[in-house]
Parts: structure tokens; sequence; C-alpha cells
């Protein structure tokens, strides 16, 4: 977003503030430009992130973005930038969402949690505490690489070595080419020597997926809603610097 000082609506409070002090004029583009940078992250950005996308943290937008304020008082060198930048330090969502804006490829997404394993089991909200894969990874027993000589043996085995609480990655792939993870809810070994499994659905994995999601926009689109203010901001501040120095 750029702003002109010299279209029709402005160009009378930039001659006052050019005659009042020296300081007066950068500091007053100086604040627009702040004002913007700080409408975007608090305004028009979440409502167009609410417009976008299903939130599952409530906070995500504005907890993960940052305004680098304008400084100093060239006027030519003068910039105020607001983007995402990870709160603690790393975040993978954070990373995607340069893909989401301009559409393209996000790699990592082999695993996606099933309404099953989320919060009131809603494909909206996130992975339950339980779900997070780094300690779902750390109890998966593959079933491919089971002894067995049919398809059901190999996950019974391998639901018996991850036991009650753990995962199996089964063998039948879906029309999606996804197999599905299950969590391990029961073992229950019969008199007669079969083996009943009690087991539930909680991820879709397929090796190496990538997701494409079209191209949002929505950051775009919220800066263009910020910058049709900034004419209104830069009056405002350029008022605070007349009142600063005709008045008292």
């Amino acid at each position: 977003m750029i702003l002109n000082i010299n279209t029709d609506a402005v160009v009378a409070f930039t001659a006052k503030l050019e005659k009042l002090h020296r300081s007066a004029l950068p500091v007053a583009v100086r604040t627009a430009l702040n004002s913007a940078a700080f409408d975007v992250k608090t305004e028009t950005m979440p409502a167009s992130a609410d417009r976008t996308f299903i939130k599952r943290q409530a906070n995500f937008f504005k907890a993960n973005s940052k305004v680098e304020q304008a400084k100093g008082f060239d006027m030519k060198s003068m910039a105020a930038k607001v983007g995402f930048v990870p709160f603690s330090g790393t975040n993978k969502a954070v990373d995607d969402l340069e893909q989401q804006e301009y559409g393209g490829g996000i790699d990592g997404r082999s695993f996606i949690a099933l309404a099953q394993a989320r919060t009131g089991r809603s494909w909206k909200r996130k992975p339950r505490a339980p779900y997070r894969m780094a300690q779902v990874l750390s109890n998966t027993v593959n079933a491919k690489d089971a002894k067995g000589k049919t398809e059901a043996e190999k996950f019974t085995k391998s639901a018996i070595h991850a036991g009650k609480g753990g995962f199996v990655i089964g063998n039948l792939v879906t029309s999606k080419g996804n197999k599905v993870v299950f969590e391990i809810r029961s073992v229950k070994r019969l008199k007669g020597g079969d083996t009943v499994i009690r087991s539930i659905p909680v991820f879709a994995v397929q090796r190496d997926r990538v997701v494409r999601p079209p191209a949002t926009g929505f950051m775009r689109k919220s800066s263009l809603e910020s910058a049709s203010k900034i004419e209104e901001f830069y009056i405002e501040a350029a008022k605070k610097q007349i009142r600063k120095y005709t008045t008292g």
C-alpha cells in the first residue's frame, strides 16, 4: 500500500504540516503507515481469514502475525510491513500460508486426522491431545510389516503388538489412495483361540501426500481493504500534529 500525500483529499493537510515543523509531516506519514499495517493485523486480515478458512485455533492468525513499524523521518525509505511469523519460532501451518495465499503444493501432510480424532468429532476442530502426531508416531505399528497368511491375520498380530492405546496402519487402501490408522481400544482373546480386536479409525495416511489448495488471496484482499483507509489514517495523524503545534 502506498500513501500519496498530494491527492485532493489530503493536500491541504500536507501543505499545513510542511509549514508547522520539520518533523510534523514525516511523523504524520509514519503514523498513517503504521496505522494501516496494524489495521491489517487486527481488523481486515482476521475478518478475511474468517471468511476464507475453517479456524481450528481461534487466535491463530493474530498470534502468528507481526507488524514491522515504519521508523525515522526519511519519507522516501519509510515503510511499514505486516505478515506472518511463527509466534513460537516454528510453525508448519504458518509456513503453509504462502501456498494458501498464492496456490501451490503443501507437503508433510501424510497423516490427516479423521473426525474421530478431532475435538468434538468435528472436521472444523483440531486433533485432540491423544492424537498429536509425535505421540501417535511413537506408538504406531504398520500391519504390512507383520507376518501372516492374510491381511486380517497381519492386522491382528499388529494390534496385539501395539496393545490397547496403540495405533496400527491397516493394509487396505481406500478409493482415494489412503490407508487408515486405527487406534486399538481393546484386544480380547476368546476361549476358542480367536482374538477380537476393537478399534476406531483416527487418521488417513498416504505417503508423501501433497495437498494443493486453490489460491485464496486472503492477505491481499485484507491489505487492499486497509489501504483504502490510509488517507483517513493520514488525516487523523495530520490533525494530531496540527493540534500539537498550534495549541497550548
